[in-house]
Formats: C-alpha cells, sequence, structure tokens
C-alpha cells in the first residue's frame, strides 16, 4: 500500500485520517512518503515505529529537515532527491572562501528575504550571515553570490534550507548545567514568593531548555504556578519542541548536566525512554506553551518575572541587541531576572540602561525599576 501525504500536517483532523491510513495490523507492507513535510506530530512517529517493529513500513521524505529529524530518533528513512540544480563548473572551497561579499549586496538581499518571505535577518551581525551564506552556497556548489541569491529568490526549497542555515539551533538538556545551579538555588527560589509565575525562553530552539527548566520546578515544588512561553523563530525547532521527543544518543551527557545542576533523582524518570528515544513526559505539557514568535519583529510580551535569552544576542548587532534589550525591559516585571548566555553581556548594547548585575558570573540580570 503506498501513501503520499502533501502539505505539513497541522490539524487534528489530518493526523487523525493518516493515523486511519496507517494500521499496523494491515497485512501489507506500507510505503509511506511525505512530500512537503518538515517535522511530523507525535502521534505519527509512534505509528510509525511501531509498524517499523513489524517491518511493515518503508518510509521516503523529500525534505532533508525530515529526514534528518526521523534518523535522530533511530528512524530508517529514504531521502528522495530532486533534480540536481548543482553548478557542475564549481571549482573549490577555496574559492568561495577567499571571495569578498559586497555589504550592500548582502544588505539588499536580506530585505529581499523579507519583503519575500517576511523574515527579518536584516539586523543579524553581516558577519555571521556571511559565513552561513557561504554554507548554503557550498551545499549548492555555487561561487557567485548573484545566482545564489536569485535562486533563493525563486526557490522556495532553497530559502528553506538558507533559513535552517540562519537558525542556530545548538542545545543540550541542561546546557551550562553551573547556570542552572544558580536558578535553581536563588532566582527561583526568590519567585517563590509569588502566587503565579510567569517564564520566557526566547531562543528555546527543539525545547531542551525549557523542558530542563521545568524539571527543575517540579522538584522545587512550583511548577503548579508556572507558565513557560517558549519561542523561536523557526517553525520547525518549535514543532519538535511541542513533540517531546529525543534520540538517546547523548543520554549520558544529559544525565551528567542534569547532575550538576543540582538534580538528585533519576534523570529519566521524566522521560519514557523507547528504543533509540526518549519521550518528555505529559506531565509538563499544560506548563509549557511553545509558539514560533521573532523576538525582532514582534518585540514584546508583557509582565514576566524571568526571560531567559541565552546565546541568542552574540548573532545580532549593537542596535539590533539595544532593540531587543529594551523589548525585555518592557516585558519584564519591576526587579524582573533576565538570564543571558555565558559569552554574553551588558557593557557595548546599553544594556546597564535597563538592568543591573545580579551575578555577572552566570549572566545574570535584574530590570532597574
Amino acid at each position: 500500500m503506498h501513501i503520499s501525504v502533501m502539505g505539513e500536517l497541522d490539524s487534528k483532523a489530518d493526523v487523525d485520517r493518516l493515523l486511519e491510513s496507517i494500521d499496523e495490523n494491515c497485512d501489507c507492507e506500507i510505503h509511506l512518503t511525505f512530500l512537503d513535510a518538515n517535522v511530523v506530530p507525535r502521534e505519527i512517529v509512534e505509528k510509525i515505529v511501531k509498524l517499523k517493529e513489524h517491518n511493515k513500513c518503508k518510509i521516503f521524505v523529500l525534505k532533508a529537515y525530515l529526514y534528518s529529524y526521523f534518523l535522530s530518533l533511530g528512524i530508517s528513512c529514504f531521502l528522495v532527491k530532486k533534480k540536481s540544480i548543482l553548478n557542475k563548473d564549481f571549482e573549490s572551497k577555496e574559492k568561495l572562501s577567499s571571495q569578498t561579499f559586497e555589504p550592500e549586496k548582502v544588505e539588499k538581499f536580506l530585505w529581499d528575504i523579507y519583503d519575500k518571505y517576511g523574515f527579518d535577518f536584516t539586523e543579524y551581525r553581516k558577519d555571521s550571515i556571511i559565513r552561513r551564506i557561504k554554507i548554503s552556497m557550498l551545499r549548492y556548489c555555487m561561487t557567485n553570490f548573484d545566482e545564489f541569491s536569485h535562486l533563493a529568490l525563486t526557490d522556495q526549497d532553497v530559502f528553506e534550507q538558507l533559513f535552517l542555515d540562519f537558525s542556530i539551533n545548538t542545545t543540550n538538556f541542561f546546557r551550562d548545567p553551573e547556570v542552572f545551579m544558580f536558578l535553581r538555588e536563588k532566582v527561583l527560589l526568590f519567585l517563590d514568593s509569588y502566587s503565579h509565575i510567569r517564564i520566557w525562553c526566547v531562543g528555546c530552539s527543539n525545547g531542551k531548555e525549557p523542558y530542563s527548566l521545568a524539571i527543575i520546578l517540579k522538584e522545587l515544588g512550583m511548577l503548579h504556578k508556572v507558565q513557560i512561553y517558549a519561542t523561536d523563530i523557526n517553525p520547525y525547532v518549535i514543532e519538535e519542541a511541542k513533540n517531546g521527543l529525543y534520540s538517546v544518543s547523548t543520554i549520558n551527557t544529559d544525565i551528567a548536566n542534569y547532575k550538576k545542576s543540582g538534580g538528585s533523582k533519576n534523570f529519566t524518570d521524566y522521560f519514557e525512554v523507547n528504543g533509540n528515544y526518549m519521550k518528555v513526559k505529559d506531565d509538563f505539557k499544560d506548563n509549557i506553551l511553545f509558539f514560533q514568535h521573532s523576538v525582532i519583529e514582534k518585540g514584546i510580551l508583557n509582565e514576566f518575572q524571568m526571560i531567559l535569552c541565552r546565546n541568542v544576542m552574540i548573532y545580532f548587532d549593537i542596535p539590533l541587541q539595544k532593540k531587543v534589550l529594551r523589548h525585555f525591559y518592557n516585558s519584564l516585571d519591576s526587579g524582573g531576572f533576565l538570564v543571558m548566555g555565558k559569552s554574553e553581556g551588558m557593557l557595548l548594547n546599553n544594556g546597564y540602561e535597563y538592568f543591573a548585575d545580579y551575578n555577572e558570573k552566570y549572566s545574570v540580570y535584574r530590570r532597574k525599576h
């Protein structure tokens, strides 16, 4: 039986229809092809795993992002490559690395992206942007920036890959565990006096940071009165975060980080481990709201007691950092906490106009009154 799935599975009706179609009790082998989806809902992933256990399913995908997502969860699948658009005259990586990109052309390209696709990268650091453009150009064996920019503006698939290259999604459970230890022992205990606590995780990537925070809150007996808003510009990682499915390949690092953050229980008790992946237990779902949001364009979300924006600002130029810090100031309660990345600070971006040091070592600040 062959089933082709068009578009993203973004409605319950679509998911239910597909679940009815792929029955593990079926006697025949199912060939399931995802034509457009970049991430599929958790229910579909779990059904596919059951089919795979019975050797009754082969998966074909056209999107590289979904292919990588399946592989990370231990699900074998086939990537169907579209007709190649590679430039056979591609000479060498060295030619591209030595090429100088005209700032005006890069700036125009970023504005064209904003006009065409609605994503604003115009105030990102240009050295970071150019480095990621080069990465994308290498994927397509291209050395001419004008040709590549035209391709990205006329081919949706090329832009999607460029967008993923622009979106930085490096994350771990309890990343920088000493920071989480400080939050556990100082900041969250201070906030425990509040009857209701709102926390915003900016640039949450695939959800490991907000889930880490939720685990600590549960251990402190505070989760019931906390609402975590977890946002990212990348809609695909938001869907991953909602799924709450993660590879077990990093579990030893995850456990070590959890222990270093002050955790004294069994890290895996917060997950259901299933072969090659683990699933966040549903206990946390009601307290975390994941949604796509650009802190650059949409800015303010109001009345938070704490904002985490770690390792995001380093990709912004100084004027944009100032703008975002002003957004955070307006989004926090008086005396609210701002947690930034360990390598990020307030010295060059007028941050001390809005925030005071709370713990400089861990880049934790408080909103000025």
